[in-house]
């Protein structure tokens, strides 16, 4: 997303960087790209930034990188993030990201479903919450419409339920679902401890996680107004790719994740649900 094409090179040595200087290359370079698209727009003046800061600009970028971690110049502003860098120069809808976090490799026109599950991430666009890449565009465990809102509301309930109980709480690597199914771990987990994990109750306990998490997030003041992807998603028709011309349709498919959670129309957990749960000495903390 930096425009540096076709180099390698620069690859490795931007994520040797940002491993050394213990920054995340998401982060990183989604804040560059803010960065970029500030500047191209006339927004962040050159003066500002120290180079030119168009796309493509491989050494700015390898340069800034450095200043970043260690607070110099323009990288002090850049270590605040890409969200208070939109925000510092007038225009933080240019900020691609959810919740304030960066957004990861995926543009959700052409994978729906990651649209609904990054809106309602509670930790922002993160897609280690939820993969649902693996049945929109992997095939796993099996293919799914991956330009159809239909069902992806419940498909990320599932995905998120699954992650927090099966992956998450054991430790397992996210990435290891490419090679096994949630069957076969659960299966491992019961295996090592004995302590009678099914499939259900394994993703019961991931569904309680999921809504500890989430009352958190609205008592610290998130609102429903919080579960939404970037207005470029919502209403700029993707240019290429297999979501060309399509945008994301994300009111409906919300609608369909809070009903599935059986929360109500603002994404607030009904009494009913926190009783199913356990929780209900929760229900004041909403």
């Amino acid at each position: 997303n930096l425009g540096v094409l076709n180099n390698p090179a620069f690859l490795l040595k931007t994520n040797f960087l940002c491993n050394r200087l213990g920054m995340d290359t998401i982060s990183v370079s989604g804040t560059l790209a803010t960065a970029m698209e500030l500047f191209e727009k006339g927004f962040l003046p050159e003066e500002d930034a120290g180079y030119k800061l168009n796309f493509g600009n491989a050494e700015a970028v390898i340069e800034l990188i450095t200043k970043t971690a260690m607070r110099e110049g323009f990288g002090d502003v850049l270590a605040e993030g890409g969200y208070r860098l939109a925000e510092k120069y007038g225009h933080p809808e240019i900020f691609m990201g959810v919740k304030k976090l960066e957004f990861p490799a995926y543009d959700v026109r052409s994978a729906h479903g990651m649209g609904v599950q990054t809106a309602t991430s509670t930790r922002g666009a993160c897609h280690c919450r939820g993969y649902t890449i693996a049945p929109e565009i992997l095939g796993l465990p099996e293919k799914v419409d991956q330009l159809s809102e239909k069902g992806k509301g419940a498909l990320a309930k599932h995905m998120q339920d699954m992650t927090a109980g099966v992956i998450d709480a054991s430790g397992i690597c996210l990435f290891s679902i490419l090679g096994q199914t949630p069957a076969t771990m659960v299966a491992q987990l019961e295996a090592a401890t004995g302590v009678g994990y099914t499939l259900e109750n394994v993703e019961k306990a991931g569904e309680r996680i999921w809504n500890l998490q989430h009352i958190f997030n609205r008592r610290a003041g998130f609102t429903r107004k919080d579960d939404t992807i970037p207005r470029r998603f919502r209403e700029e028709p993707a240019p290429g790719g297999p979501g060309k011309g399509t945008v994301v349709d994300i009111e409906a498919m919300l609608n369909e994740y809070y009903k599935e959670r059986g929360w109500d129309e603002e994404g607030n957990p009904t009494p009913e649900k926190l009783s199913e749960l356990g929780l209900e000495e929760l229900k004041d903390y909403i």
